[in-house]
């Protein structure tokens, strides 16, 4: 009989484990950059390749999470969308880094369920020196002589896959010339970089696609331990509230919006004292304001919870470093004062990324106020200006507006409530921090004269009172709303190699990238590249995956005179 429970109980907790190993995706990602060695203050474009367990795109998880991390701990942060498992996008490495060597690491919230960190497979491994500190990751770097250091030499990883490439192995300073990539094989879907190679040599990879992709089928089946739930449609923002609400509140629901951008509008999914906010991914960073409404002013709080988890950095080699970098390194740092001078990043294009369009089909009426006599209050406004809106006193200090809707004859009128205000995308559930702005810093008020829902709330239209300069930010806010300085999802950003205009000497490390390459079986792609002011030797670099799931990676060199 023991026996037999035993048994039973085994197969029962088997089942448990194997259903909730179930409700889970086995994903893996691969970090794919444009360079492998950096200075503090550059700026790393990067590429995300998202897999299943047998190596195809996953399209299951909307957003990663990228973390640049030494043996020191976690130095920068950054959100990539992903769209069918490919994502791109951009971040900082911040000025005060120590020089060293970290690792760039990316994961999905199914990741972070797992038990222990298999998913450092398809991390990067960059080397990054401060032009500005003496300061070094405790214990990273390792001191050699010149001679020792110039018998170093860049590894590069296996070639794999059908590309070829047909490029002039020499060309002259500020001169453009083309480059022909054939595809031979299968669908090819890569990244594509086209660097200065100068004598800094980065400390050797401890993947490639090649060997990424080929560990993936004799890798063990992951035990998930955690309950994160997966991010199928974008990043869930996740908030913790404090406090109680008031006795003479019927019901109360959470908001979630943007500064700038009334799309960005969300209602929380309650559990508890912890919400929920089911995002399309924010783009970019900004400052997002979270409300509970009929939370106590005094004792209630919400806090928006730390979406990254700071994983360890594992095993990284000690970076070598002698005095013949000197030169190398000043060359770079002047190179990064004059690309920021020279604006090169607003040469980037922008790609195809998931949006929220909440609003987008909504009709609207605009109101540009200076189309109208200027009133210095926004009572004044809405009497004199907006007859559709009438304000109401509902006793206690509190105020509502009320939206004016018409039959299509115009015979038939009447006034509905729950209209949901904002000002510059922010939801504004106080009227009188509204009826206290100064109505002089309003440009525009848009009308949104359509009932629509919003999570589980409906709301009969919406108000979006527009200022000048997105004051918004500058409102002091009681104590329940809670407003924060918010690292959004990147925006996924190309070069394609547009030389920077002005009087300044063309200086750029980086000639091309493109972090989402494709082309189509048997067919080719052309690419113009222009040759920066100085000489120097030019590396390619193609690395990706093809249709059938084989590996892609290509190399080539050429020098510029």
């Amino acid at each position: 009989m023991m026996k037999k429970t035993i048994c039973i109980l085994f197969f029962a907790f088997f089942s448990v484990v194997a259903a909730s190993a179930a409700d889970y995706p086995v994903e893996r990602v691969f970090v794919s950059t444009d360079r492998e060695a950096y200075i503090a203050g550059d700026v790393v474009w990067c590429s995300l390749f998202c897999v299943d367990g047998e190596g195809h795109l996953s399209s299951t998880n909307a957003v990663a999470y990228l973390e640049l991390v030494s043996t020191d701990g976690s130095a920068a942060q950054a959100k990539i969308g992903l769209l069918g498992g490919r994502g791109s996008g951009v971040f900082r490495i911040p000025v005060s880094v120590p020089t060293g060597v970290y690792r760039l690491v990316a994961y999905t919230s199914s990741n972070t369920n797992e038990q222990g960190t298999p998913w450092l497979a398809g991390s990067r491994i960059l080397t990054i020196f401060n032009t500005l500190s003496t300061e070094r990751v405790k214990d990273g770097v390792q001191i050699i002589g010149e001679q020792e250091y110039g018998s170093l030499s860049r590894e590069a990883a296996e070639e794999c896959g059908s590309l070829v490439f047909n490029s002039s192995a020499r060309v002259q300073k500020g001169s453009s010339h083309g480059v022909l990539i054939q595809n031979n094989g299968p669908e090819a879907d890569f990244s594509l970089s086209v660097y200065h190679e100068d004598g800094i040599v980065p400390v050797r990879q401890e993947n490639s696609i090649s060997s990424f992709l080929g560990s993936l089928a004799g890798s063990p089946d992951p035990v998930f331990v955690g309950d994160r739930p997966v991010e199928y449609d974008g990043e869930i923002i996740s908030a913790q509230v404090n406090g109680k609400i008031k006795e003479d509140s019927e019901y109360s629901y959470t908001t979630l919006s943007s500064a700038g951008s009334p799309s960005n509008l969300y209602i929380g999914v309650n559990h508890g004292k912890n919400v929920r906010f089911m995002t399309n991914n924010i783009y970019g960073d900004r400052e997002i304001v979270c409300e509970v409404s009929n939370l106590d002013q005094e004792s209630g709080s919400i806090t928006i919870e730390d979406p990254f988890i700071y994983p360890s950095a594992g095993s990284i080699p000690k970076l070598p470093i002698s005095k013949i970098l000197y030169q190398d390194l000043s060359a770079r740092k002047v190179a990064l004062r004059s690309t920021a001078a020279l604006k090169v990043d607003t040469l980037s294009t922008f790609l195809r990324y998931r949006q929220d369009l909440l609003l987008e089909s909504l009709p609207i009426r605009r109101y540009h106020l200076d189309d109208y006599t200027r009133f210095p209050t926004v009572r004044e406004v809405l009497v004199e200006i907006i007859p559709m809106l009438s304000l109401h006193r509902e006793g206690k200090g509190k105020y509502s507006l009320r939206l004016m809707v018409t039959d299509g004859t115009d015979s038939y009128r009447s006034q509905v409530g729950n209209l949901l205000v904002m000002m510059d995308g922010v939801v504004i559930s106080d009227l009188n921090i509204l009826l206290a702005f100064d109505a002089m810093l309003l440009e525009d008020v848009d009308l949104y004269q359509q009932a629509f829902i919003c999570g589980k709330i409906a709301f009969s239209g919406i108000v979006n009172f527009v200022t000048k300069k997105n004051y918004v930010t500058a409102i002091p806010f009681p104590a329940n709303v809670q407003v924060v300085d918010f690292k959004g999802v990147s925006y996924p950003v190309a070069y394609y190699g547009t030389a920077p205009s002005g009087d300044g000497e063309d200086s750029r490390q980086l000639l091309y990238w493109d972090p989402a390459a494709k082309i189509e079986a048997g067919g080719q792609k052309r690419i113009n590249l222009t040759a920066p002011d100085y000489p120097g030797r030019f590396r390619a670099v193609a690395e990706g995956v093809a249709a059938d799931g084989t590996p892609i990676h290509h190399e080539w060199t050429f020098e510029v005179e």
